[in-house]
């Protein structure tokens, strides 16, 4: 079946838009998996291999530097919520996951190994092999353990966050970078000319519809999910700006290049001009913000590179990326949105 993507026509559905201060437990809960987001768009991609299958069953990533990166927005944006907890020998890599799953679903009447076999399916660490490694898994998972049991003063509310030793040095060290860096602190902590604090919002979950005509006839509606890392506010001077934090293992310098920097690699800059889209429509509604009333919008990223020597830096969005990005998102959505129309099991190709 061929389709092009003009006889497609995405319209928001301004009075679907919901703006949620939730925690991650609730956005990736139960009540809004049905929601599409961003990350899941990418598995319908062509250029990134997507299909319509693997968008239907999208695979499942943990890994440490996923963890390092999690942890970095945590503490960064989440300071009353998050706190880095001492050093205690967790493992490294999946087996600090095992070890975390063991401590945390472990009884007194079940024997720890049952506890292992279920963490290492859960993790998918040596599952066919489990039985072998449990001995090993004790021994380098103890000392964490012990320390864990150890009584240690706790802030209420907050939640604490345990690293290895080593990604202990990483996470604490990008933190630092981040906070002596002041065009970033100022992006996050915007003050007015008297010195007052702008509007400025941290992990806030935005919730929309899409619906989606084919030929102005055939339709279905999508349902999209955000979070924004931080976005702000200036009622006085008009204007709404967004920042995304990223980490990076490749020299922050390379973020980006318009050939091999993570804002190509990782299509960053789709994520951005999608998250400004859903933004900018919440702002109309909220602020009255739009071009014809004077507003503008700002994108920014701000990168923290999690290898030595952990240089932080701020990159502004183009409008060219802003278009380009826009534009490649509305297109996924219609592959999305066609799949929904024609049948998941229909062949598709675009024009």
């Amino acid at each position: 079946m061929h389709v092009r993507f003009s006889d497609f026509k995405i319209i928001p559905v301004l009075d679907s838009i919901k703006r949620l201060d939730i925690d991650d437990k609730d956005y990736f809960g139960s009540k809004y998996k049905d929601y599409i987001s961003n990350s899941r768009l990418k598995f319908i991609d062509p250029k990134d291999d997507g299909s319509p299958s693997l968008y239907k069953c999208p695979p499942h990533f943990t890994t440490s530097s996923l963890n390092i990166g999690s942890s970095v927005h945590e503490l960064l944006l989440q300071p009353d919520s998050f706190a880095l907890a001492p050093k205690m020998h967790k493992p490294t890599a999946k087996l600090g996951e095992v070890a975390d799953y063991v401590y945390n679903h472990r009884k007194d009447d079940i024997p720890i190994e049952y506890t292992i076999r279920e963490a290492s399916r859960y993790v998918g660490y040596y599952v066919n092999q489990i039985d072998s490694k449990i001995p090993m898994i004790i021994e380098k998972c103890q000392p964490y353990w012990d320390a864990l049991d150890l009584p240690r003063w706790k802030k209420n509310g907050v939640e604490e966050i345990f690293l290895s030793d080593s990604d202990h040095v990483v996470v604490s060290t990008c933190l630092e970078s981040c906070y002596n860096n002041r065009e970033i602190m100022d992006k996050l902590h915007p003050t007015d000319v008297f010195g007052d604090p702008i509007e400025s919002y941290n992990e806030i979950a935005f919730f929309i519809d899409f619906l989606v005509t084919y030929k102005g006839k055939k339709c279905t509606t999508l349902k999209f999910k955000m979070k924004a890392d931080n976005y702000t506010v200036d009622v006085e001077n008009k204007k709404v700006v967004l920042n995304d934090l990223k980490t990076t293992g490749k020299p922050v310098r390379w973020f980006m290049n318009a050939e091999y920097g993570s804002i190509i690699h990782f299509s960053y800059y789709r994520q951005l001009a999608l998250y400004l889209w859903v933004l900018t429509l919440y702002c109309s509604q909220k602020y009255g913000a739009s071009k014809d009333a004077g507003w503008t919008s700002e994108c920014n990223f701000l990168v923290v590179q999690t290898t030595p020597d952990y240089e932080s830096r701020c990159y502004n969005m183009s409008s060219y990326w802003l278009k380009k990005g826009k534009r490649e998102a509305e297109e996924l959505l219609k592959r999305v949105a066609a799949q929904e129309i024609f049948g998941w099991d229909t062949e598709i190709n675009f024009e």
